[in-house]
């Protein structure tokens, strides 16, 4: 099976952009010590543990005050904003700016693997404003993505969007992802098949 990766520009939109106000010192150490170098030029790709272990010093250091899932999810919210700064994301979210917040969700595969390789999901529809979504994120990280999926939910312009965990095991998580938007019952019945994603906190 091949390694689990994250790539360059996601600790880019989290690490350089998300948190350029709060990087301080101490955190920029932390980094350091778990393999996180932002002295040097990010590297193409990082593992997945690395990348865990980065989001979970971030949380603790800056987030120190609130609830392990919360501080995680709020790391993830700065990510996607940060992200939405990289040449790759202005172009995606310009993309989903026009396409609406229930197709935008759809491609949450294709939008996750521009970051990483291992990303799958499953989505189920409730309503023509809420839905499941299946990913196979693993361990505490779901309450990161959580906050990512948030973020980019927000970016589509969205009415009140709201994302919870609704079940989860090691190895995968289901959110209900919800939202108010008066256009989504058209954007619903006029969407083509091939819109559906492919058949996926401190522990």
């Amino acid at each position: 099976m091949p390694e689990k990766l994250v790539f360059e520009h996601t600790l880019e939109g989290l690490f350089i952009r998300g948190l350029a106000g709060q990087m301080t010192p101490v955190l920029r150490e932390r980094l350091r010590t778990v393999g996180v170098d932002l002295d040097r030029k990010l590297q193409p790709a990082y593992g997945f543990d690395v990348w865990c272990s980065a989001v979970r010093v971030s949380a603790r250091l800056l987030h120190a005050d609130l609830p392990d899932e919360v501080a995680l999810a709020r790391l993830g919210e700065r990510m996607v904003d940060g992200y939405r700064a990289t040449l790759l994301g202005r172009a995606l979210f310009g993309v989903l700016q026009l396409i609406g917040p229930r197709r935008g969700v759809s491609r949450a595969q294709q939008m996750f693997r521009s970051g990483n390789n291992y990303t799958q999901t499953r989505m189920t529809d409730l309503s023509p404003t809420s839905l499941e979504l299946w990913m196979n994120e693993a361990g505490f990280i779901r309450s990161f993505t959580q906050g990512a999926l948030l973020a980019g939910l927000r970016a589509t312009g969205a009415a009140d969007p709201r994302v919870e965990v609704h079940a989860f095991t090691d190895a995968d998580v289901t959110y209900r992802v919800s939202w108010n938007d008066t256009d989504a019952g058209t954007r619903l019945r006029t969407s083509t098949p091939g819109d559906g994603a492919s058949r996926g906190p401190l522990r």
